[in-house]
């Protein structure tokens, strides 16, 4: 009888391995093949530090305020001669992105408090852009002829949850390009 029960677990457990590697985590893969290329850069860098100016605490004294607008270049070079106009959305993707959906501060050491950093859709600041998850903004535009363009976005110091206490801001986002 303990043969038979001894069986019957270890066909009860060789049952159960399949459904547990089929609970494995995934990973998934996504691309795109475009008729379009071109090399993108920032400020005229592949990758690039954007420098806020430094602003006083009391210019951040609540929540949802914001100071020290700067823009921000994206160019596209070495395209293909574009055949008609195309439309090039950026896509930015934020790393620690708050609930309100900004560029969390990651400042290793004595950080701002309450600040995060708000893309916009422009360098006047007029439309905050709300990152969430992969986000996609217009603006850049390829035009008939051409090889390359540029647009300017702005990036800002937002409070979030009351006034700023002073200290480093550190925000990072990443940023590919989507032809249309």
């Amino acid at each position: 009888m303990k043969f038979k029960t001894n069986l019957v677990a270890i066909m009860a457990v060789g049952c159960m391995l399949p459904v547990l590697a089929n609970a494995a985590p995934t990973v998934t893969f996504q691309g795109e093949v475009s008729t379009q290329t071109c090399k993108a850069e920032v400020n005229g860098q592949e990758n690039a530090t954007v420098l806020l100016p430094t602003v006083p605490e009391s210019s951040l004294a609540s929540a949802g305020t914001t100071a020290g607008l700067t823009p921000f270049t994206i160019s596209i070079k070495d395209c293909a001669t574009a055949g008609a106009d195309t439309q090039i959305g950026t896509k930015f993707l934020g790393q620690s992105v708050t609930a309100a959906g900004n560029l969390g501060n990651v400042a290793a050491a004595n950080p701002a408090g309450n600040v995060a950093i708000q893309l916009t859709t422009d360098a006047a600041g007029t439309t905050p852009v709300t990152l969430n998850g992969v986000t996609t903004v217009a603006g850049l535009e390829l035009k008939t002829g051409q090889t390359s363009a540029s647009h300017q976005f702005g990036a800002q110091y937002i409070t979030e949850g009351g006034a700023a206490s002073a200290g480093a801001v550190t925000a990072v986002v990443e940023y590919t390009l989507s032809y249309q």
